[in-house]
C-alpha cells in the first residue's frame, strides 16, 4: 500500500510523510513548502502556489496573508490538474480545502483509490460558526478570512471522501453532528517529537508560572484566559502567564487591551528547542480553545510532564479525562481561574497531574512514527473493504 500526500502547505504533513517513508508506504508528497528531507523522487514542490503566495509571506499584513492562502487555491488546483497520479498510489490524503483536484485525479484514474479528507479542525460548519461568533463579540467588524466558496468546497470534499481523518474526539463529534457517518470517520491523534519534548527533570517553579502556546486568536480562547489570569494575579501577585505565538488579525485589538496586564508576557514564536525548555520551567499548560483540531502543543506539554488545563474542544479529551487533567468548559473564564487557583494552592497536585499527563502521553505510543503506523494499518483495512465493495458492485 502506497500513500500520496498533497496540500497547499505542509503544516504537520511533512512529519507524516517522513514517517510513511520510514514504513515504506509513501508514494510521494506534493506541497508548496520546502522539502524537509524526503527523497527527491518522492517530493514535488507546487511552485505556482508558492510563488503566488511569496509576496504575502513577508510584506503583507497578517490578515491579507491569511486571506490570500485561500484566494490562491486556484494556483494549487491548476498545478495538481497537470500532474499524473503515480502508478503505485493506493491512498490519497489531503488536508481540508486541498482535496478537490487530487480526488479528481483519483476518480479519473479508473482505479480503486482510498480518498482521505484530513480534518485539521472541526467540521467546516462548526469551525466557521465558532470563529465568527467570537469575532463578532470581541473583534466587531472582523470577518474570518475564509470565503463562502472555500467552506462549500470543504463540505463537498467531505462528501466525496471515503475516509474523514479526525485528530480528536471533538473533531469526530463535530463531523457526526453535521451528518457525517461515524463509520466514515477515522480517529487518530497527532504525534510529538520525543527527541525535543521529553520529561522534565527539574522541580516545579517556586511561584505560579503558566504557559500557553499557539497563535493568539479568539478561536483559542485567549480572551477568557486573560480575564482569568487578571483575577488570579489579584490573589497571587507573583503569578506569571507566558504566551508563545504570533498575534492573529482577529486578536490584534484585544492584545492592545491586555498587553499591560501585570505579569502577562508575550514572546512570539520561538524555536522548538527553546519552547521545550520553557515548557519544562512552568507550573502548568493551559489551552482554553473554543474550536480546534488537536493541538499538537498539548502532546508536547504532556511529553514534558506538565499538568494540563484545557477544554474538550482543544482535543484534550482524546487522551485525558477529569482524573488526569483539569478539563474546563469552553468560554468560561471563571472555570479557568479556579483550575489555575487549585494548582497555585496545591504543589502536590501539580506533581501528580504532571505525572498523569506524562503517563497519558504514553512515550513511544504517541510519536509521529506511531501516528503513521496507526494510519497505515487503518488505511489497509479500509482499502481492502473499499476494493471488496467495488468488486461486489462489478459482480452485481
Amino acid at each position: 500500500m502506497k500513500v500520496l500526500i498533497s496540500g497547499m502547505a505542509s503544516w504537520h504533513m511533512d512529519k507524516t510523510a517522513a514517517s510513511f517513508e520510514k514504513l515504506g508506504c509513501l508514494s510521494g508528497m506534493w506541497v508548496s513548502s520546502k522539502n524537509r528531507g524526503l527523497p527527491l523522487g518522492k517530493y514535488k514542490r507546487i511552485w505556482p502556489y508558492h510563488l503566488g503566495m511569496k509576496p504575502f509571506y513577508h510584506a503583507a499584513p497578517a490578515y491579507l496573508e491569511e486571506e490570500m492562502r485561500w484566494r490562491s487555491l486556484w494556483l494549487y488546483d491548476c498545478w495538481v490538474r497537470r500532474q499524473e497520479l503515480p502508478a503505485d498510489v493506493d491512498v490519497v490524503q489531503c488536508p481540508m480545502g486541498s482535496c478537490t483536484p487530487v480526488f479528481d485525479l483519483a476518480e479519473a484514474s479508473g482505479r480503486t483509490i482510498l480518498k482521505v479528507f484530513e480534518a485539521m479542525n472541526g467540521h467546516p460548519t462548526t469551525q466557521r460558526g465558532y470563529w465568527q461568533r467570537e469575532a463578532d463579540i470581541y473583534s466587531p467588524g472582523f470577518r474570518i478570512p475564509v470565503g463562502e466558496k472555500v467552506w462549500s468546497r470543504m463540505n463537498r470534499e467531505i462528501h466525496r471522501a471515503d475516509c474523514v481523518l479526525c485528530p480528536s474526539t471533538y473533531v469526530m463529534e463535530s463531523m457526526v453532528a453535521n451528518g457525517v457517518s461515524p463509520e466514515k470517520c477515522l480517529l487518530n491523534h497527532f504525534g510529538a517529537d520525543t527527541s525535543l519534548f521529553f520529561k522534565r527533570k527539574r522541580d516545579i517553579p517556586s511561584f505560579p508560572k503558566f504557559i500557553i502556546t499557539g497563535s493568539l486568536t479568539v478561536r483559542k480562547g485567549h480572551q477568557y484566559l486573560f480575564l482569568a489570569f487578571q483575577k488570579l494575579v489579584e490573589r497571587y501577585p507573583d503569578a506569571e502567564l507566558h504566551v508563545y505565538g504570533g498575534i492573529r488579525p482577529d486578536f490584534r485589538l484585544l492584545w492592545e487591551k491586555w498587553k499591560t496586564c501585570p505579569h502577562l508576557y508575550h514572546h512570539g514564536s520561538v524555536a522548538q528547542q527553546e519552547l521545550a525548555r520553557q515548557l519544562g520551567s512552568c507550573t502548568a499548560f493551559i489551552l482554553p480553545s473554543l474550536e480546534e483540531g488537536f493541538a499538537r502543543s498539548l502532546l508536547e506539554a504532556m511529553a514534558v510532564g506538565l499538568p494540563i488545563i484545557a477544554t474538550h474542544e482543544s482535543g484534550a479529551t482524546t487522551l485525558l479525562d477529569d482524573r488526569s487533567a483539569r478539563i474546563i468548559p469552553a468560554a468560561d473564564a471563571e472555570a479557568i481561574y479556579w483550575a489555575m487557583r487549585e494548582l497555585c494552592d496545591n504543589p502536590a497536585l501539580v506533581h501528580s497531574l504532571g505525572e498523569q499527563a506524562y503517563a497519558a502521553f504514553g512515550g513511544s505510543e504517541n510519536t509521529w512514527e506511531a501516528y503513521a503506523g496507526r494510519l497505515a494499518e487503518a488505511y489497509r483495512e479500509r482499502l481492502e473493504r473499499l476494493r471488496g465493495s467495488a468488486q461486489n458492485g462489478l459482480c452485481g
